[in-house]
Order: C-alpha cells, then sequence, then structure tokens
C-alpha cells in the first residue's frame, strides 16, 4: 500500500475495490467512468498496479512469517506431548486425571516402515499415468515440428516499468 498516496480519488476507488474485493460490476462501473486520456489513465492505473504489488509482497512476507510461527508452535506441542509422554512412561503414570484434563496414553493404529523399497514386491507399486514431457513438447514445436494434438501458442502481456 506504499503507493496509494499518489492515486487520486478515482484511481484510489479502483484500488479500494480490487484490494477489499469489493462488488465487481462497482469496479467496473468505476474504470468505465474515468474519462482521462489513454496516458493519464494508463499512469493511473500503473500506480494501482504498484499499490497492490507492494500489497502482495507485504503480504508474502506475513504469510511467510506465520508459516514460520505455525511450525515453530507445531514443533514446540510435539515437543511438549514427548516430554509429557516420557514422563509418564517413566513414572508409571499411563492414565490419570487432574481438575482440567485427564491424560493417557494409548497404542496407536497399526502402520508400515519401509526398511528397503528395493526388497519390497512389485505387487505393492503403483504404476502411474503417462504424463507430457511439456519442455520436449515445447522445444520441437518450436523447432517447427507437427505434433498432433498440440501447437505453438503465443500471447501478449502488458508490462508496466
Amino acid at each position: 500500500m506504499s503507493n496509494i498516496f499518489e492515486l487520486t480519488d478515482n484511481y484510489k476507488q479502483v484500488y479500494d475495490l480490487i484490494s477489499e474485493q469489493g462488488d465487481e460490476q462497482a469496479l467496473i462501473d468505476t474504470l468505465t467512468s474515468i474519462n482521462d486520456a489513454l496516458e493519464d489513465k494508463a499512469d493511473g492505473y500503473a500506480s494501482v498496479i504498484k499499490s497492490l504489488q507492494a500489497d502482495n509482497s507485504a503480504i508474502d512476507e506475513e504469510i511467510k512469517r506465520l508459516k514460520q510461527r505455525k511450525t515453530s508452535n507445531e514443533n514446540g506441542v510435539k515437543r511438549l506431548k514427548d516430554n509429557l509422554k516420557e514422563s509418564m512412561e517413566m513414572t508409571g503414570k499411563e492414565k490419570f486425571k487432574t481438575a482440567f484434563n485427564s491424560f493417557s496414553i494409548s497404542k496407536n493404529a497399526p502402520s508400515k516402515e519401509v526398511l528397503d523399497e528395493k526388497l519390497i514386491p512389485a505387487d505393492y507399486w503403483v504404476s502411474q499415468a503417462p504424463k507430457i514431457n511439456s519442455k520436449l513438447l515445447l522445444d520441437d514445436l518450436k523447432s517447427g515440428k507437427e505434433v498432433p494434438g498440440a501447437e505453438l501458442k503465443q500471447t501478449r502481456s502488458l508490462r508496466v516499468r
């Protein structure tokens, strides 16, 4: 949101409608109502784009921070549970109640542990469906090779510098 202060009223409204997930029709109406010259409109749009991109960068950083915090919390929960389980096993108290909680150690459902994949018989392997080698297909199409069911596509995009 660092560039928001450079936005004029019309473009601030566009920014608000996009960033606050406003009504799509209101956004279309607002965009349609802006009667600036193409160059001015382009500069206004660029300011909104830059503001939204700055917001996205900040959001990405916050997501990263929250993921790290979640991982740290999960590790803490595991450590505390492991420590409590170990203490209960060492003292022989595998089931007890307190005023606030009930604690018990129970057996989990049986699970598998693969020691050596090479020794596992073929019956236990899952074959995968074939998939397209996208890089090879693109390279062949670029070199002019005709490939049934595929064609080279050239799109265009706007760049703002």
